[in-house]
């Protein structure tokens, strides 16, 4: 490398975070073009290097902001499809990516937009042809989308909230997702306590704003648990009434689907308004249970009231031993065989490590040797389609994670 290339493409080992573009490109006439591009267009901050797929899937882990527009090259890659599906695991939906590559391939081109990729641009490139990709941009018509989780209990006390912030958690620290946690229990649900942080007022501040949202009044609403878990939440006067206008969180998710790749919402009630539009934005559906016949009641009827949802979202069953088990409780395989349902996922009675968790306000470490620690990281391979550490092909969700104890 030369020492113009030296001086043009080295000002900077690492970004700083705040950037507006990042390129990561194969070559240094690339380089050098998009270079051109940001200094006659006036971007304010930006981060052009030389590398691969995997120097950008580590640039775009290491950032705590996600830049506006990511180029990246897909030259040298045998597979670019796979490893642009590895880079969309660490890029916010809000980004918009920018495709770089020497085939002039329609069906790849199909492919790419299909994956949420803005643009494909052969080489080599120019400066008009970077800037028209740039300025084309539409945020509203990309594809790439954040999907939304619902966790609703068949009763009080069955575990949704310790559940769920553990699975966020996980996804947030291990697989470098960014969450955006909504605890939809407008007078304080239990979310902020576990998390260890303060309830602010910003739920109802963007539920009745939903129709002028924007990034900045995104960003001042949620509280930051880490740099890539935001907690939503409220904690409204026990005598204050609180009213939902019609559509107002389906607005609200639709623009966090933007900026997150999971929203996990915590839904405090089984009826109304809130869990119908909740449910009708969920890709995925989770009913948490306990070992009751009442519960394996409520969960039935859960799971056919969101089966009725338009946007045909994948449905489970999370049976949590919440209480220690004890004679007279009904049988988790009677329990699965009352529910006539493949996705059944067990989660164990660990009343030690959780309690500890929930008390200090901290997050339950999925590398500890706890059962419990397992099933989450088990479910949370089943929500990001991750099955390193599945069971063999075939068997049951049931099956898949540690047994449920049967009572003595």
């Amino acid at each position: 490398m030369g020492a113009h290339e030296s001086s043009l493409f080295k000002r900077r080992a690492q970004p700083s975070g705040a950037e507006k573009l990042i390129a990561v490109v194969a070559d240094s006439t690339s380089a050098e073009v998009i270079n051109n591009v940001v200094l006659d267009h006036g971007v304010a901050t930006s981060h052009v290097t030389l590398g691969s797929l995997d120097d950008a899937v580590a640039v775009m882990t290491s950032l705590k902001e996600s830049p506006h527009y990511l180029i990246i090259d897909v030259s040298d890659s045998a597979m670019p499809i796979s490893d642009l599906m590895r880079l969309a695991d660490v890029v916010d939906p809000s980004v918009t990516v920018v495709a770089v590559g020497e085939r002039n391939d329609v069906g790849l081109f199909r492919s790419l937009l299909q994956l949420g990729v803005h643009d494909y641009l052969v080489k080599p490139l120019t400066v008009e042809l970077v800037r028209r990709s740039l300025a084309s941009n539409d945020a509203s018509t990309s594809p790439r989308m954040g999907k939304a989780l619902s966790f609703v209990g068949t009763r009080g006390g069955v575990g949704v909230t310790t559940i769920a912030t553990a699975l966020s958690s996980h996804l947030a620290d291990k697989t470098r997702r960014r969450i955006a946690y909504v605890d939809l229990d407008p007078y304080g649900g239990g979310a902020t306590s576990m998390f260890g942080v303060a309830a602010t007022s910003g739920l109802i501040e963007l539920l009745q704003n939903s129709q002028r949202l924007d990034q900045q009044l995104i960003s001042q609403a949620f509280i930051a648990q880490s740099d890539r878990l935001f907690v939503l939440a409220s904690e409204l006067p026990y005598d204050q009434d609180f009213s939902l206008r019609a559509g107002a969180l389906s607005e609200l998710i639709v623009m966090l689907k933007r900026h997150f790749h999971y929203i996990v919402m915590d839904l405090p009630q089984r009826g109304g308004m809130l869990i119908d539009e909740a449910f009708e934005a969920s890709a995925m559906i989770h009913v948490v249970s306990d070992l009751s016949v009442h519960s394996a009641r409520e969960a039935a009827r859960l799971c056919q009231f969101a089966e009725t949802r338009d946007a045909n979202p994948a449905i489970s069953v999370l049976v949590n031993e919440s209480r220690q088990p004890v004679a007279g409780r009904v049988e988790s395989k009677d329990f699965i065989g009352a529910l006539a349902r493949g996705s059944v996922h067990a989660l164990p009675y660990e009343p030690h490590t959780l309690a500890l968790a929930e008390n200090l306000g901290e997050a339950l470490a999925s590398t500890q040797r706890s059962p419990f620690a397992a099933a989450i990281v088990a479910l949370a391979n089943s929500v990001t389609g991750n099955d390193e550490t599945a069971a063999p092909a075939r068997l049951p969700w049931y099956r898949r994670l540690t047994p449920m104890r049967r009572a003595s």
